[in-house]
């Protein structure tokens, strides 16, 4: 199982962080300065025991990921920005058909 967490800012970096360094398979989607600095610097996650940086799978777009059967979609985008989101990701095929 491979988690997309799509909108890698506070909630979505923070879960797929924790996804992450919990062993997960994860790829984060960001879009432009963010992007770029996940990119170039990974993601830097402060938890109760210090900051921890990251070095996380991360795209900037939908085309950039080759869905599979058993990806798990996680929508951590801001309100207004989710029926964009949805619209994006919503007719991405998946790998094998399902």
């Amino acid at each position: 199982m491979r988690y997309i967490i799509i909108g890698s800012g506070a909630v979505g970096g923070s879960i797929g962080g924790r996804l992450h360094e919990s062993g997960r398979a994860v790829v984060l989607v960001a879009r432009g300065a963010h992007f770029e600095a996940l990119r170039d610097n990974g993601l830097r996650l402060t938890v109760p025991t210090g900051t921890l940086t990251l070095d996380v799978p991360v795209v900037p777009r939908p085309e950039d990921v080759e869905l599979r059967e058993d990806d798990v979609l996680v929508l951590a985008v801001k309100t207004q920005d989710s029926v964009a989101a949805l619209d994006a990701w919503a007719a991405r095929p998946v790998a094998g058909g399902g």
